[in-house]
């Protein structure tokens, strides 16, 4: 057994016993594998910090999953894939993809859940939850070009629980970095964009797509047209997401889909949040074992 396969395998267990309604022990929650942020590991011969999501056992926990992973660059503590694409006019391009953690139980988020009133095995769960931040299990590709990596990051609800990408002014509370909204979002701006492209649209309507979108972020540097090329490899949520989170269960994407129309703004919902985070992380080391 491989090392990255028995941190699958101890990761599953704990994983497995909580969605049973098994107590966990603290000192079991502190054996929870962690890529580190503090161990330098070595990249071409030089040790260097990483940051977890983009560092080398990072990096080979994604292999696993994606055979053509190469050209691996390091920028700003970070190993980046730069993905050559052929776009639909034949022409080459780049566009860099980096690692990410997909359920955010860090930081801020943390201050902000902790002030919900959590009961018993509410309260382990997300204790076991933060623990997960940097396991590999949490961490999967993200593309960096066109900022899509930002905007996951800042996506908020409205009053009427639209999902809008926000841009100045104070950070709203019910901006939590979440996987489920980010896909959900993705559901959306390919739907639409599939709409767009089989009608004439009128200027507004495109500049109100635009304006809030997966494409949002990069209309305001340089990408815009490499990540619309890169998108357009993408007919769905369920194409994306079979790349980039290594998911073929269209009933798992679905749930992912609607539970991030929901924000997240008392117990419960936060309950059913980390029971959908638990289930993703074991449907990931199972698919991580079968492969």
């Amino acid at each position: 057994m491989s090392d990255l396969q028995k941190k699958i395998e101890d990761t599953l267990g704990i994983l497995n016993k909580l969605k049973r309604d098994q107590h966990i022990t603290e000192d079991s929650m502190n054996k929870i594998p962690q890529v580190s942020d503090k161990k330098p590991q070595s990249f071409e011969g030089e040790e260097i910090v990483f940051d977890p999501d983009s560092s080398p056992e990072a990096w080979d926990y994604f292999k696993i999953f994606n055979d053509k992973i190469k050209n691996l660059n390091l920028k700003n503590k970070r190993l980046i894939w730069e993905n050559e694409i052929i776009n639909i006019d034949g022409k080459s391009e780049t566009i860099d993809i980096a690692g990410d953690c997909s359920f955010n139980f860090n930081g801020n988020k943390m201050k902000s859940f902790e002030k919900m009133q959590l009961e018993g095995l509410q309260k382990l769960k997300l204790e076991v939850c933060q623990k997960m931040h940097h396991n590999l299990l949490n961490l999967d590709l993200m593309p960096v070009t066109g900022g899509m990596n930002n905007l996951k990051g800042n996506l908020k609800y409205d009053k009427e629980n639209k999902i809008l990408v926000h841009d100045f002014g104070r950070t709203p509370e019910n901006m939590h970095d979440r996987l489920d909204t980010f896909v959900t979002f993705i559901d959306y701006s390919l739907k639409k964009r599939n709409e767009l492209k089989q009608n004439i649209p009128c200027i507004k309507e495109i500049g109100e797509f635009f304006s809030n979108s997966i494409f949002t972020t990069s209309l305001k540097g340089e990408n815009f047209e490499v990540l619309y090329d890169f998108m357009d490899n993408y007919e769905n949520v369920y194409t994306y997401c079979k790349k980039f989170y290594n998911i073929d269960s269209r009933s798992f994407i679905d749930r992912l889909v609607e539970s991030g129309k929901k924000p997240i703004n008392n117990a419960e919902s936060l309950n059913n949040y980390m029971d959908l985070a638990i289930d993703y992380w074991i449907l990931k080391g199972e698919t991580f074992l079968q492969k």
